[in-house]
């Protein structure tokens, strides 16, 4: 009992500098967002032996005209295959192939390896908690940043027909590339959701950060999204999630239209 006492004032205590996090970001929250990947983790995992793959998909209706990602984003089409399989039932595993597709072809932009987990069984603490690492590597026409790691908190919580699912802080940092020398970035993505019926949810999710905490610049010059999005269930395998990606600083891509196309997913996973 002292043990599970315990456990529980860490998770509240973690929800707490989650959510002053989240309050400190929000004003100018942004960072270099992963532009393949407008995906929001819940804290529930596959289940062990379980293969889910999944396609992320994003078309640049109106860029941002800046040239940061080393392609021009106008009609620009993005494309990330991710593979997902259940090591455990609390840890799952994925490897992801993004693709981009613009007035020059379609090319391998770059990969990335990640592993993410659940603290303990839905529903037997306060919040749902996981935990998130990765890898990343890109090539140098589409970002400078050759190499990358990421780690980030997820957190879940359901209240009736809603759910509020947070990931942070999402911490960043260039191992090999132009922003090497940064200490690391600070970011975060979040949805509100809603339960209209079993086969059908709204949300509303957001993505951003504060870029390098050495190196902050002005909220413009950051990147900051809006997504409105409906789940849907098409099938019983079958999950898709289509939302319109709205830049909400200069720096942002104007723009974009997102879809996420999930098969053999579990019952409760929606991003």
């Amino acid at each position: 009992m002292a043990e599970l006492c315990r456990n529980k004032r860490w998770i509240w205590a973690s929800w707490v500098v989650a959510l002053a996090l989240g309050a400190l970001l929000t004003p100018g929250a942004a960072r270099a967002v992963d532009i393949f990947e407008f995906q929001i983790y819940g804290s529930r995992t596959q289940g062990a032996g379980n293969f889910a793959p999944q396609f992320l998909t994003s078309l640049v209706a109106k860029g941002s005209g800046e040239a940061g990602a080393g392609i021009p984003e106008q009609n620009t089409f993005r494309t990330a295959v991710e593979l997902e399989f259940g090591l455990t039932d609390k840890i799952d595993f994925a490897y992801y192939f993004n693709v981009a597709t613009d007035r020059e072809g379609t090319q391998y932009t770059g990969s990335k390896f990640r592993l993410r987990g659940a603290f303990a069984e839905p529903g037997a603490l306060p919040i749902d908690i996981g935990w998130y690492a990765e890898i990343e590597w890109w090539r140098p026409r589409f970002d400078d940043d050759r190499i990358e790691a990421e780690v980030m908190l997820t957190m879940q919580k359901n209240f009736g027909a809603w759910a509020l699912v947070l990931n942070l802080p999402d911490i960043e940092k260039v191992i090999w590339g132009v922003s090497a020398r940064d200490v690391f970035e600070l970011g975060w993505r979040a949805e509100a959701r809603y339960r209209y019926s079993e086969r059908v949810h709204f949300g509303l999710q957001t993505f951003g950060g504060l870029g390098a905490v050495n190196a902050i610049g002005p909220v413009q010059q950051q990147t900051h999204y809006l997504v409105p999005v409906v789940h849907v269930a098409m099938a019983r395998a079958i999950k898709a999630t289509f939302g319109i990606v709205f830049g909400m600083t200069q720096a942002s891509d104007v723009v974009l239209l997102k879809t996420n196309l999930t098969f053999n997913s579990n019952d409760e996973d929606w991003d």
